[in-house]
């Protein structure tokens, strides 16, 4: 007869394989439609006027970059805005004044504010493009996301983000991870899922934009509330798989964990903010399934870190028993009634099936979004992604809880990306 914690482990198994195997089967469903949207994204018929945003607030040299990336655009009806925080800095001040770039001063700090204040003031085209003072986009990255505008609900389109020049291991850590997030933020999109309206390069309807009532400027994930609240107001945001940005990301282990303590406690935060709108909406009912699925996958991920401490206990009790002369029968007696939640034969039928699931779906989602295969660098990547990697992105999502109470909107202030 089954023990409770053996049931309880097939369950989260049953779960864990059901949800890969959703993901696998609905990535081969969009991926003929992915291809055709690529090709259709090319042939507008119209160019409504585009504004492109950039807030910056002490990237200094890097924004005339970015500014001078932006202008090699083929959309031929845009206007570039950098606004600037009241703290600035001068080398940042300095390289935003470029020909061709309107410059608006804001009387004060905050990413969201600071958009606020130029969209209210100053800017009149009819679609919005936001991006970050570090990020880099292709030259057809605006024609894709303006497409996407023909559906008149929609409100946000996000473009594909990749790592712009990793060098170091926790960026092609993140390379791949950014890799993977293009077909998931695709799939995401279809089921009305899509949450997060990043800052690398996303598209927003302006009239749409100012009817849900602009970015929350008290809230220190603004991107990703914009996209719960634009969701529940019944809109769409949908995601281009082709239009292509880069981004400079943590290049340190203790600046990324910074930044995903950020983004996972504010995924929390406005999970509570808008519990009861999204379950209640009936302009997305959608959205009743993919909220969730959603936290059904972040949830589980917490019993990987409960499956790997006990391989590494069970591992490391022998060579304790020899350090310490001390009998490794009490320790195995001590542990095991409490550490039975993955039991031998469910721990090793959960790890093979769920690699060869996740291994499969790596490489599927990889060929889907052209990348091109090096099988050594692609080989070591994958592996500390799928090890190391997920294991250390699961602590985050765990911590993140226990931080989620100490945040107080009344003192929020935004740093960019690369030092959150």
């Amino acid at each position: 007869m089954l023990s409770l914690s053996d049931l309880f482990t097939s369950l989260i198994v049953f779960v864990l394989l059901v949800l890969s195997l959703f993901w696998i089967f609905y990535f081969f469903d969009i991926n003929h439609e992915i291809k055709k949207e690529g090709e259709n994204e090319l042939k507008l018929k119209e160019f409504p006027s585009v504004a492109v945003l950039i807030p910056t607030i002490y990237e200094g040299k890097r924004l005339r970059d970015t500014i001078e990336n932006v202008k090699q655009t083929i959309y031929p009806n845009y206007k570039i805005y950098v606004v600037l925080n009241k703290s600035s800095t001068k080398e940042t001040i300095k390289a935003a004044y470029t020909k061709g770039v309107k410059v608006i001063k804001a009387p004060f700090d905050g990413k969201a504010r600071v958009m606020n204040y130029a969209i209210k003031n100053y800017i009149n085209e009819k679609l919005l493009l936001v991006l970050d003072a570090d990020t880099f986009i292709e030259k057809d990255l605006v024609t894709r996301l303006v497409y996407h505008f023909k559906n008149k609900k929609v409100a946000a389109v996000v473009s594909s983000v990749k790592v712009y020049k990793p060098k170091k291991v926790v960026e092609y850590l993140q390379y791949y991870e950014y890799l993977l997030s293009i077909l998931a933020r695709k799939a995401l999109s279809k089921i009305g899922g899509l949450v997060i309206i990043h800052g690398a390069g996303s598209m927003f309807n302006i009239e749409i934009l100012k009817k849900i009532g602009y970015f929350d400027d008290s809230n220190y994930t603004e991107d990703m509330e914009i996209g719960m609240r634009i969701l529940t107001s019944g809109y769409k945001v949908e995601s281009s798989v082709k239009a292509l940005s880069y981004t400079v990301t943590p290049n340190t282990f203790r600046k990324l964990f910074k930044q995903r303590v950020r983004w996972f406690s504010g995924f929390f935060f406005n999970i509570l903010k808008y519990r009861k709108t999204a379950l209640d909406s009936k302009k997305n009912e959608i959205w009743k399934i993919a909220l969730p699925f959603m936290l059904t996958s972040i949830f589980l991920s917490f019993f990987v870190i409960i499956g790997i401490a006990y391989t590494v206990i069970v591992f490391l009790l022998p060579v304790y028993s020899i350090i310490s002369n001390t009998s490794i029968t009490f320790f195995i007696s001590y542990f095991t009634p409490h550490l039975s939640i993955l039991s031998l034969n469910a721990r090793i039928f959960l790890e093979i099936t769920g690699a060869a699931i996740g291994i499969f779906s790596i490489i599927y989602s990889l060929t889907t979004i052209d990348h091109k295969f090096k099988v050594v660098k692609d080989f070591f990547g994958i592996l500390g992604y799928m090890t190391f990697y997920s294991f250390f992105l699961s602590f985050i999502w765990l911590y993140s809880l226990s931080v989620l109470g100490k945040f107080k909107a009344g003192k929020l202030i935004w740093l960019p990306n690369i030092s959150d």
